[in-house]
């Protein structure tokens, strides 16, 4: 890639006028940018189904300040969700406002998703100028994963614009060498730590570079310990706080073995999202570096694939285009503050991309962690080769010469290779509108018939179902915003088969709901859920659902 004065916005030697002009295309440009990318990512987004999971918890939390507080996933908050509910805070309150429903469920993703593409063009324009820029925020609004995951009611999108905007804030604090700025970036990770855990880490490495090149010659311990101070305290926060409750007073985070928190967010939702252990997602086609450009049914080609191997041949002819200028030009630009904002930007951009091939269980959600580095590479990279030819000197040449051909065919091929991919991108996001797809990989068991048909034969009970795992029912939770009760967590026991008897024989519990797939042959299963499916009878007309009987 090329940094440097090349990529900066030249100064205009006209005065107000002409800067006026410039300042009008800016704001238009910018304009069309958002109203494209609100209008892929808000177009019949009621018809696309939500992630039952997160829908039940934002109902759930409505309920009260505790259980919107810590995430509760049912109304009786006996469990809660594996993360932080930061980001389902603004769910909560858009569906408020607006009802429960998807409109609402999905309205905060989609207009983080927005948010995202004017940070980038924002964030682009003073290093690398406008063209980049634009290129760049044009490139993520129509990026077909970003939007299908805007188009959903999960956090990614949002933690892609918490990112972008620490990256902003970090070009701020490279331009003007002021440690605050750099604070104030780690802060705003901080934030996205709260909405995603450890997928915010796939920009850290690279934030935290430009953070230590902000620092002059003596203050970078200064720079190291207030960046790490400031994001660990923010990051941190929310855990530290909701773990001095005692536990017999807040839900039982899912994921966690004992009821910590700590473990959910530094183990369950960390160390192994890098593993198969205990992580959800898919592992098709295994972990490799041609993961990306798979076309099986994730889809992954046709998701990012194409735009990956775009930014792939582009950053690596604009690489070479620098290399050929000598050491001494690439030394200059390299230290510049465009050359090093550029470094970080591809040092955030390779991590992303080793990071989700070597992943042992994908989902397609979490490539937005790297999309707007994807995108700011694809953007940077074809307006350098643009302005810059194959050498540099093409504006020295005469028309008619071997170099200006040169640099004519190297600009029908950039052309070609953006309009390919903008027809690409678009034909991709026409199909995931058309379709309504949604990145959520998690079945709902429930239906609405069983929903009706546990309405009104609960008569009155305190429960309106018992389950073995939250996940079972999450989808009566979402439609019918009833206490369930959960036998199971995903490491052992919640409810033990004394406390479910008892539950029973005071009538607070009617109906016993079975999963497709459990296990109630004695073997690798809880004592609880043998009890429960020994002691209820199947309800006719209603698969899976089973009344409970006299003990």
């Amino acid at each position: 890639m090329i940094a440097g004065n090349e990529l900066a916005i030249r100064p205009v030697a006209t005065p107000s006028r002409t800067s006026l002009g410039a300042r009008w295309a800016v704001w238009l440009a910018l304009s069309l940018i958002l109203v494209l990318a609100a209008a892929l990512r808000l177009w019949k987004i009621q018809d696309v189904s939500g992630n039952v999971f997160y829908d039940a918890a934002v109902r759930s939390m409505g309920n009260s300040w505790h259980d919107f507080f810590f995430g509760a996933l049912e109304p009786s908050g006996t469990v809660s969700i594996d993360k932080p509910p930061v980001d389902l805070w603004l769910q909560v309150a858009t569906t408020r406002v607006l009802g429960f429903d998807l409109v609402g469920l999905h309205l905060p993703e989609a207009l983080g998703g927005v948010a995202a593409c004017g940070l980038l063009l924002g964030a682009l324009r003073r290093p690398f100028g406008f063209a980049a820029a634009l290129l760049a925020a044009l490139a993520l609004a129509v990026l077909p994963v970003s939007v299908l995951t805007a188009r959903s009611d999960t956090m990614d999108s949002v933690l892609a614009a918490l990112e972008i905007a620490a990256l902003w804030l970090s070009w701020q604090a490279l331009q003007s060498g002021r440690m605050r700025w750099s604070v104030l970036a780690a802060a705003v990770m901080g934030v996205a730590f709260n909405v995603k855990l450890s997928e915010m880490l796939i920009a850290l490495p690279a934030l935290a570079l430009l953070w230590l090149w902000t620092a002059a010659p003596g203050t970078r311990l200064r720079v190291v310990a207030a960046t790490t101070g400031t994001f660990l305290a923010v990051a941190l926060s929310w855990t530290a706080i909701a773990s001095l409750t005692p536990t017999s007073r807040r839900p039982f985070p899912i994921g966690s073995a004992n009821g910590s928190i700590w473990h959910v967010t530094l183990v369950y939702d960390g160390l192994a999202r890098l593993s198969g252990h205990g992580a959800t997602g898919t592992a098709e086609g295994g972990a490799g570096p041609l993961r990306l450009l798979s076309a099986g049914p994730m889809q992954y080609w046709t998701l990012i694939g194409v735009a990956l191997l775009a930014t792939s041949l582009l950053g690596l002819l604009a690489l070479g285009v620098l290399l050929a200028r000598g050491r001494e030009y690439m030394r200059m630009a390299l230290g510049s503050p465009p050359g090093r904002f550029a470094v970080g930007i591809v040092v955030w951009f390779l991590t992303g991309l080793v990071a989700f091939s070597a992943m042992e269980r994908l989902q397609v959600r979490y490539l937005e962690a790297f999309a707007p580095a994807l995108c700011a590479v694809f953007g940077v990279s074809l307006s350098a080769l643009w302005r810059g030819g194959l050498d540099g000197r093409s504006s020295s040449k005469r028309p008619g010469d071997r170099t200006s051909n040169r640099v004519v065919g190297l600009r029908i091929f950039l052309v070609c290779v953006g309009l390919g991919l903008l027809t690409a991108s678009l034909n991709k996001d026409a199909y995931v509108i058309r379709r309504a797809r949604t990145d959520s990989l998690l079945t709902d068991f429930s239906t609405p018939a069983l929903s009706r048909y546990l309405r009104a034969h609960r008569d009155g009970t305190h429960y309106e179902v018992a389950a073995a795992n939250i996940n079972d029912v999450v989808g009566l939770v979402a439609r019918d915003d009833l206490p369930v009760l959960v036998l199971n967590s995903v490491d052992g026991p919640l409810t033990r088969t004394k406390t479910l008897q008892a539950q029973v024989a005071a009538l607070r519990v009617r109906f016993y709901f079975v999963a497709p797939h459990p296990c109630h042959s004695g073997r690798h299963c809880p004592y609880n859920q043998i009890w429960a499916y020994a002691h209820s009878t199947p309800v006719p007309g209603q698969p899976g659902l089973r009344r409970f009987t006299a003990s």
